[in-house]
């Protein structure tokens, strides 16, 4: 295997700028797409506006009203933030699915960038795995807020959950755009600050390939533990060819 690129999720300024241009689009696509979505449910009869929305409009005094628009904002709220909780859960099972039996996948938050995220560190996957993984949420969550909006009579909160949640998956679609451009990578490290990506070939040295979320350690000559130190991530105590800065004597 032999590396081509990676992405330093949150130190990397200009992936970070990419990713919020990304949110900025679909916010405005997912936006007006929503709203033609309910526009649609409505005219058509599958559903009615949602209760609340309808009370702010045809109460009779500006107390009921001021209720029923926050009670209607607390609801999309609540469905907002369990939608990201549930982005990183459908994260995690993807990368379950495809790792090695015994793989740990580990969840966490970066507070300064606003950001949650699922990991599996130190696992190799191919290059359509990792698509997979990047974008099932995008599909999967977006369909189940939409849905549960309608199940439940909220159909105006579902659509409206679903675009937020849309704007929450442009670190995804960065990834998955780094992949399609590269037509060379063939596999996907994930790792706790990101991913690397690698092409087919000879071994640089570092890692090869040993089946679906496994990688060798070339020097040593061994499989890898899940909490290994992991080549090529320019961590302290690792050394460029991916083997320990202390001695290789076992």
């Amino acid at each position: 295997m032999i590396k081509r690129s990676d992405i330093h999720t949150f130190e990397d300024e200009a992936f970070l700028k990419r990713t919020a241009r990304l949110s900025a689009v679909a916010f405005i696509v997912a936006l007006v797409a929503g709203a033609v979505v309910v526009f649609a449910l409505i005219a058509s009869g599958v559903v009615s506006i949602d209760p609340e929305l309808a009370a702010i409009f045809t109460a009779g005094d500006a107390g009921t009203s001021f209720r029923s628009y926050i009670a209607w904002f607390a609801m999309a709220a609540i469905a907002t933030v369990a939608s990201l909780i549930v982005h990183e859960l459908v994260h995690g099972v993807f990368f379950k699915l495809f790792a090695s039996a015994g793989a740990r996948v580990t969840f966490g938050a970066n507070w300064k960038r606003g950001m949650l995220y699922a990991c599996a560190d130190g696992i190799v996957y191919t290059r359509h795995q990792y698509l997979v993984i990047a974008l099932a949420p995008t599909f999967a969550v977006t369909a189940l807020l939409v849905l549960a909006g309608v199940a439940f009579g909220r159909p105006v909160v579902g659509v409206f959950a679903a675009v937020l949640h849309l704007t929450g998956c442009a670190g995804d679609w960065a990834y998955a755009e780094e992949i399609h451009l590269d037509p060379a990578i063939a596999f996907c490290m994930d790792t706790d600050w990101g991913v690397c990506f690698y092409a087919e070939g000879e071994s640089d040295g570092e890692v090869s390939r040993l089946g679906t979320g496994a990688f060798w350690d070339i020097r040593r000559e061994r499989r890898m533990s899940q909490n290994a130190p992991v080549p090529n991530r320019d961590t302290p105590g690792t050394s460029p060819t991916g083997s320990s800065v202390e001695s290789d004597a076992e």
